[in-house]
């Protein structure tokens, strides 16, 4: 029992370079600001974050009515400080306190607009919260940019858990859309056909529906392999972890390194997303899942490349 829990206390003491969480904390907030920019785009703010009436306020509505005002002027305003700590948790420029900020006003506009709250609002709350308590700015900021000038630069060598906690979020993320697929368009029962569905749906598909006749088979393909990558989901930390121990013995760690299955698994997960992005208009969800992806990295590996 005291070996074991001297391992567990040190799998959570770790440190390693904080390439991987600069890299999330750079593509979140460019991902969150870019869905606000959308949001102005589409003249969509004043709709959605104003409430009746200049001087209308009740405790339902939240704080930022009471510090922006209950109209038009005080949608601008939540938006504002929204896209700048966006913008700001991006370039690292008080980051901890941006994220926070950036936390705050997402759960405000889920306040005012419930409908308007998606799934990968949610979670993007949930990784900022973990940034926030992360050395996520030790790397590519302004934070480290100032703390160096000033004579006190960061480690860049930072704690590693919060990295494996992300980790963990987007496995179980994968995993759970898995497990909810049930219905038996996305299985063989019902022919593997969900894909095809969604890219005929006129709400959020984005071309017109006649190109998939003619390519229904890839699509029933493609369907089975998504089914197949969420479900594996929880397999990576095995993979992960045969990549971190290669030098070990064992015949099954052997062949999942020289047959490169995470690296299977992770091209499975890009071209999901990034064919969603392609041909369905699901907003940012598969740009703020992407996000995540540096997560997945073996440090050395990130570390390399940004040597490079």
């Amino acid at each position: 029992m005291k070996r074991a829990w001297g391992a567990w206390a040190e799998l959570w003491d770790r440190r390693e370079d904080a390439a991987a969480l600069a890299l999330v904390r750079i593509f979140i907030g460019a991902v969150v600001a870019y869905d606000l920019l959308e949001m102005w785009r589409v003249g969509a703010i004043e709709p959605l974050l104003a409430r009746p009436g200049e001087g209308y306020a009740s405790a339902s509505d939240g704080w930022a009515v009471y510090v922006f005002g209950a109209g038009a002027a005080g949608a601008r305003a939540l938006w504002l400080t929204g896209l700048l700590a966006a913008l700001a948790v991006a370039g690292g420029v008080a980051t901890r306190a941006a994220c926070v900020v950036s936390i705050a006003v997402s759960l405000q506009i889920a306040q005012v607009a419930p409908d308007g709250d998606r799934g990968i609002d949610q979670l993007m709350r949930v990784v900022l919260a973990i940034l926030a308590l992360s050395r996520c700015h030790a790397r590519w900021s302004a934070d480290a940019w100032l703390w160096r000038r000033a004579g006190r630069p960061i480690p860049t060598d930072v704690p590693a858990w919060p990295r494996y906690l992300l980790l963990l979020q987007l496995l179980w993320v994968y995993a759970s859309g898995g497990m909810n697929k049930g219905g038996a368009e996305w299985g063989p029962t019902g022919g593997f056909t969900a894909l095809a569905n969604a890219l005929t749906d006129p709400h959020i598909a984005r071309f017109d529906p006649a190109w998939v006749e003619v390519v229904h088979p890839l699509t029933r393909v493609a369907t089975a392999a998504t089914m197949l990558f969420e479900l594996s989901a929880p397999l990576y930390l095995a993979l992960y972890h045969f990549a971190a121990t290669r030098e070990r013995p064992g015949r099954l760690r052997a062949a999942c390194n020289r047959l490169h299955l995470r690296w299977v698994w992770l091209a499975l997960g890009a071209a999901f997303h990034l064919g969603i992005a392609c041909t369905l208009r699901l907003g940012i969800f598969p740009f703020g899942m992407l996000a995540l992806y540096p997560i997945l990295m073996l440090p050395g590996e990130l570390r390399r490349s940004s040597g490079r």
